[in-house]
C-alpha cells in the first residue's frame, strides 16, 4: 500500500524548505510563514519511519531479510546523494582549473566547507555525525546522512533474535510487541537528546545533532504506524467526515505552530505532532488528502527526494551564477558590486518591488521542479530499480525451497513473486 496523499505532502514541504532557502541564501528576512520551514526535515524523518515500519516492520521482526533492506535503503538514497555530490565536485574541479591559469577566486577550491575531507565525509555519509563545524558539499543532505544511519538502526534492532529467559523462542505477537517497546524507547530516548541539545539556541541541530532528531522523529513515526496496526490510531474512530475535519484541523494546528513556536519548542514537541498529521493523512480522505491526490500535486510528491536534494545547487551554482552575471553585465537593473556572492544579486534582483519578487520566485521553484523531474527520471528511478532487483533476487534466494532448486519454472515464479512483492513495499 502506497500512502500518495502523505507523498504529497512531503513534496510540498520540500517546496517549501527550498523556498525558506532561497531567503537564507538571499540573506533577506524571510516571510514569517517559512521561517521555520526547516522544522519541515522532522516531518521528514517521521514519515520515514512511519512508511518503512509499514512496509517493513514485520517482514524483517518475523523472517529477517536485513541485507535486503539495507540493499534497498542504498538504492534509494545513496545514488542521487553521489550525483548531486558529483556535480558539486566537478564545478570545484572547474574552480580549480581556473584557478590554476590565474583566473582570480574569492574562495580557493577544495577549501572550507568544500574541503577533500568533507568529500571523504559526504561519500560515507557521515558527515552530519559530528565530524565537521559546519555544513559541507551538498548542505541539505546532512539529513540524508542521519536518515541512512536510523534506517540501518532499525532494521538491526528489527532483526535481533528475542528469547524467553528460559531460552524459548517468543511468539510473532510477542517479539512484534516486544520491538514496539524498543521502538518507543528509542522515541523517548531521541527527544530527551533533542531537547539537551537544544538547551542552546545556537545549537547546531543538522551537522552536530541532527542524528539526535532524526532518531526521535523517525521513531516517533514507527510508533505512529505502530498505532495504527495495533487499532490505537485515534482517527480511526472517526466518521468520515469526522476524519475529514480532523484533517482540516491538524493541518492548521500544526501549521501555526511550525510559524509561532520559538527554537526550543519546534524541535520538543514537532515529531509528535507531525506523528499525528502523518495518522491523518494516511486515511486519504479529507479534502486536503483529495487535493494531494491530484495528477499536479502527486508528481511533486513523486520527486520529493530530488526536490530536496537538488534545490541547492540550483541556488549555488545556477540561479546565483546567472544573477551574479547579469549584475556584471548590468542586465535586469542590476550592479556589479565588488566582493558581492552571488547571493547578494538574486536579493538585488527580489529588491525591486512586488513583480520581481514572484519572478524570483517563480523562477526558481520552477527550475527546481524542472531538474527533480529529471533526476527523478534519469537517476532515481533508474538506481532504485536495480537495487530493487538486486534485493529481490537476494530475497528470493533466501525464500527458495530445495525443492524449487530443481524445478526452473517453478524457481523462476518465485523470483519474479518476490520482486513484485519488493515493488509494492518500495
Amino acid at each position: 500500500m502506497r500512502f500518495h496523499a502523505l507523498d504529497g505532502l512531503r513534496g510540498l514541504c520540500a517546496l517549501t524548505v527550498a523556498l525558506f532557502h532561497l531567503y537564507e541564501f538571499m540573506k533577506v528576512p524571510s516571510p514569517q510563514s517559512i521561517g521555520h520551514a526547516f522544522a519541515f526535515v522532522d516531518f521528514f524523518f517521521v514519515l520515514s519511519g512511519f512508511v518503512l515500519a509499514h512496509a517493513f516492520f514485520d517482514k524483517l521482526a518475523l523472517k529477517g531479510g536485513g541485507w535486503s533492506f539495507a540493499i534497498r535503503r542504498f538504492g534509494r538514497m545513496y545514488p542521487l546523494h553521489f550525483f548531486m555530490l558529483m556535480l558539486f565536485v566537478a564545478l570545484e574541479a572547474a574552480k580549480w582549473f581556473a584557478a590554476r591559469h590565474g583566473v582570480a577566486m574569492l574562495a580557493q577550491p577544495f577549501t572550507n566547507e568544500n574541503s577533500l575531507s568533507a568529500l571523504a565525509s559526504n561519500l560515507l555519509l557521515i558527515q552530519a555525525l559530528g565530524v565537521h563545524d559546519r555544513l559541507t558539499w551538498n548542505f541539505p543532505a546532512w539529513s540524508i546522512s542521519v536518515e541512512f544511519y536510523v534506517n540501518l538502526l532499525f532494521c538491526v534492532i528489527m532483526i535481533l533474535p528475542l528469547r524467553r529467559p528460559e531460552g524459548a523462542e517468543t511468539g510473532a505477537g510477542d517479539v512484534l510487541r516486544r520491538k514496539t517497546w524498543i521502538m518507543a524507547a528509542l522515541a523517548v530516548a531521541g527527544c530527551v537528546g533533542t531537547i539537551w541539545a537544544t538547551r542552546d539556541s545556537h545549537a547546531a541541530m543538522s551537522y552536530d545533532f541532527g542524528l539526535l532528531r532524526c532518531i526521535y522523529g523517525f521513531f516517533c513515526g514507527v510508533l505512529a504506524q505502530r498505532l495504527r496496526v495495533g487499532g490505537l490510531d485515534p482517527f480511526a474512530r472517526l466518521s468520515d467526515n469526522g476524519i475529514a475535519l480532523g484533517e482540516v484541523v491538524m493541518t492548521f494546528v500544526t501549521l501555526a505552530l511550525v510559524i509561532y513556536l520559538p527554537w526550543f519548542w519546534l524541535f520538543a514537541i514537532m515529531p509528535v505532532l507531525f506523528s499525528l498529521l502523518t495518522l491523518v493523512y494516511a486515511h486519504e480522505k479529507g479534502p486536503f488528502s483529495r487535493l494531494l491526490l491530484t495528477p499536479p500535486l502527486h508528481a511533486i510528491g513523486e520527486w520529493s527526494y530530488s526536490l530536496y536534494l537538488v534545490h541547492y545547487f540550483l541556488l549555488m551554482h545556477v540561479f546565483g551564477r546567472l544573477a551574479s552575471m547579469a549584475g556584471k553585465k548590468g542586465w535586469l537593473g542590476l550592479h556589479a558590486v565588488p566582493g558581492a556572492d552571488n547571493g547578494a544579486y538574486v536579493a538585488g534582483l527580489y529588491q525591486q518591488g512586488p513583480l520581481m519578487v514572484g519572478v524570483v520566485i517563480a523562477a526558481y521553484l520552477g527550475a527546481v521542479l524542472l531538474m527533480s523531474s529529471l533526476t527523478f527520471r534519469f537517476v532515481e528511478k533508474p538506481a532504485r530499480r536495480y537495487f530493487n532487483a538486486v534485493a529481490a533476487r537476494r530475497d528470493a534466494a533466501a525464500e527458495q525451497p530445495a525443492s524449487l532448486a530443481a524445478n526452473p519454472a517453478a524457481d523462476l515464479a518465485a523470483r519474479r513473486a518476490a520482486a513484485r512483492r519488493v515493488q509494492a513495499a518500495e
